[in-house]
């Protein structure tokens, strides 16, 4: 029986407890509430805009798409506790003059003026489907913001303590972003590649960021008495100026400003995209970029080639070439291809078929002096591939050599595949010692092997894997001795070379197309 009547008492206790922490959750919204609106009637007496009020008593769940709804609901909430604030106090005309905190950033008439913009009809020629908007304000507004915080830490410092402010850059993001996904017909995305940027300028920047220069001297040193201070700068010093020297000389709260600010400039751009393949080319008279010769462009090079039919397909602003390693205009390259990606700056066109990226290939293939493969869009994470161990992937060539002494060819030819493992050390080749440091490098030669060219009695082939970088022409004559031990060492013969391909780059990159093959 007693245990029976202590279970119960324990019963009647928790509910007890339960009332009380709900009557004490409820008188701590209730307080919050209060605290809430008095901060916003303080902001909007102190000549703050509605939207630029609500970033201090609400938070980026707000609507401030349409702030009305969400003031009305804050009022309804304190008179449903019978607070007895009055609900039009919020909704009183908006005075005349510019908000003394955003300069009029967040108002209606200013957000207009940038869907309004003629600039934004052009983002329209973009095929993505999603966008992002920024907002760059003038650094008065950091200031005019530490003034007014700094004012609402002295009324309310325990509210302040526990709540966190918008961000004014998010509170006009919210407040633009659905206006601007319905006149750009696509939605907005924060992770977007497609960047659509506004800048606002303030024609008293100059006067109102100055006053920093008297606040801190090592700022003077820093900015070397620069009219403006950058954005970064104020920004960091406000974090560290002690407020009873701030209020000295910067009103508290801000003053109301002559004028808003205004709209400056609308810019927009798409993140780079990239594609890779590889390239074969099959000339011995193609440079694989534009080549510069006594002040003359030699036009005809792969890099062209690709280029032209590329041309259009993206409507971008500009293409720049890179490929693992280069081939001299007299080389081949032939079996996979040469690994290389295009980034293409600020596309309009993004969206490229598979069967597109074929009939590429197939425009490419028809000028019979090179061949590209496996045409595709890469993630931009991999495009260091290609210069990832660019100094420890293998490569391998096939060249012709010819001997002076066609007697000894077959004992040249057996010395040559009874060695492995060569370490070089090349300096820097005299043919191209006008556009590279000098140097020492020390490269290896992996794998080599040698066979007589039928019915040439002074000629030879000769495979050879090597590590990046190597210069194979010098490593077969010996450049007057600047590869160390050469071809010619090795055999102890005179040795040149007539041609050289290059047969594969031991490097999977990027992923194999079987239908791209040809």
């Amino acid at each position: 029986m007693l245990s029976v009547l202590w279970s119960q008492l324990l019963s009647v206790a928790k509910i007890v407890d339960i009332y009380q922490c709900n009557i004490s959750r409820q008188t701590m919204a209730d307080e919050d509430c209060e605290d809430r609106i008095k901060i916003f009637d303080t902001l909007i007496n102190a000549g703050c805009c509605k939207r630029c009020a609500l970033r201090y008593v609400g938070d980026t769940q707000t609507n401030y798409d349409e702030p009305e709804e969400n003031i009305k609901e804050l009022y309804c909430k304190d008179l449903n506790n019978h607070n007895g604030h009055d609900e039009q106090q919020a909704f009183k005309k908006s005075k005349l003059n510019p908000c003394v905190i955003c300069l009029d950033l967040l108002q209606d008439a200013t957000i207009e003026s940038m869907i309004l913009s003629p600039e934004l009809d052009k983002v329209l020629e973009y095929d993505c489907d999603s966008f992002v908007n920024y907002i760059s304000f003038p650094v008065s507004v950091l200031i005019r913001e530490h003034s007014m915080e700094i004012f609402l830490k002295e009324k309310f410092p325990a509210f302040l303590e526990d709540h966190h402010i918008v961000p004014l850059n998010r509170a006009w993001s919210l407040s633009i972003q659905n206006k601007l996904a319905q006149k750009l017909k696509k939605k907005f995305d924060r992770n977007a590649s497609l960047q659509v940027q506004f800048t606002t300028s303030y024609e008293l920047e100059k006067e109102e960021s100055s006053v920093i220069y008297h606040i801190e001297d090592k700022l003077k040193k820093s900015n070397g008495h620069n009219d403006i201070l950058s954005r970064n700068t104020i920004g960091e010093s406000l974090k560290t100026i002690d407020a009873a020297v701030f209020q000295k000389h910067v009103p508290i709260p801000p003053q109301t400003p002559a004028k808003p600010l205004v709209l400056d400039q609308v810019s927009y751009k798409h993140e780079h995209l990239f594609i890779a393949g590889r390239y074969c080319k099959y000339s011995r008279n193609l440079f694989q970029t534009p080549w510069i010769l006594e002040d003359t462009v030699i036009k005809s090079s792969v890099q062209e080639i690709i280029f032209q039919a590329l041309d259009n397909i993206f409507n971008c602003g500009s293409l720049v070439f890179s490929s693992s390693g280069r081939e001299d205009f007299d080389v081949r390259t032939l079996g996979r291809g040469r690994p290389f990606f295009i980034k293409i700056c600020d596309p309009k066109i993004t969206k490229v078929s598979f069967e597109k990226f074929r009939s590429i290939e197939e425009a490419i293939r028809q000028t019979n002096l090179v061949k590209v493969r496996d045409l595709q869009f890469i993630d931009r994470k991999y495009v260091n591939n290609i210069k990832e161990g660019e100094q420890f992937k293998q490569k391998t060539y096939r060249a012709l050599c010819v001997v002076k002494q066609p007697e000894n060819l077959q004992i040249y030819i057996d010395k040559i595949n009874n060695i492995s493992n060569i370490m070089l050390e090349q300096k820097t080749p005299i043919r191209v010692y006008h556009r590279r440091s000098s140097d020492v490098r020390k490269r290896e030669i992996y794998k080599i092997k040698a066979r007589p060219v039928t019915g040439k009695n002074n000629l030879f082939e000769l495979d050879v894997v090597t590590q990046a970088g190597t210069y194979v022409k010098e490593f077969v004559h010996g450049d007057l001795g600047r590869t160390k031990p050469s071809l010619s060492d090795i055999i102890g013969g005179d040795v040149d070379i007539l041609a050289l391909d290059v047969l594969d780059i031991h490097l999977d990159f990027p992923p194999s197309l079987e239908s791209s093959k040809y």
